[in-house]
């Protein structure tokens, strides 16, 4: 009688599950932007924005919310995409201490993604009709069933508006 032991062959391999991360999606123009979750405190209807003097332009002011003086930023121009006039949400990011918002069009979901679907960004050239130097407030794109978006890097975008 043969030796079962020998004759069965089995190899176990361990199946290790990919990385999912949440992100919010929404869109400014007709643009499609992600934000992880864990930057993102909340998503709020327009209120009154009262403006701050000697601020820049694209700080369009500031908010109360629940008694807190949250700053309300426009990312339109460093992103180079027309200025809007009807209102739309606001994106509240905290960033280490700082909490700030910014105008979005409107937010269309929140999901989970696997980290296999965020791919590298092509560099920039001079051929692309995008202006030179928006890539960098961006940290990938996000393959979807059928259509981009953009994941924001908030770091570079606080240091393009100077806002720290």
């Amino acid at each position: 009688m043969a030796d079962i032991e020998n004759d069965v062959t089995a190899e176990v391999v361990d199946v290790i599950p990919e990385e999912e991360i949440r992100i919010c999606l929404f869109s400014i123009g007709e643009d499609v932007y992600a934000l992880p979750i864990g930057e993102l405190t909340e998503i709020i209807l327009q209120q009154n924005i009262f403006p701050v003097p000697t601020t820049p332009q694209h700080v369009l002011g500031v908010i109360n919310l629940r008694g807190n003086i949250v700053p309300i930023v426009d990312i339109r121009p460093a992103l180079f995409l027309p200025q809007r006039t009807s209102p739309g949400q606001i994106a509240l990011i905290k960033h280490g201490n700082m909490v700030f918002g910014i105008v979005v069009d409107s937010v269309s979901e929140v999901l989970s993604v696997p980290e296999s679907s965020f791919l590298p960004l092509p560099p920039e050239s001079a051929a692309q009709p995008v202006p030179a130097g928006r890539n960098r407030f961006f940290k990938a794109a996000i393959q979807r069933e059928n259509s981009m978006a953009v994941l924001l890097d908030i770091d570079r975008l606080i240091e393009g508006i100077k806002l720290a």
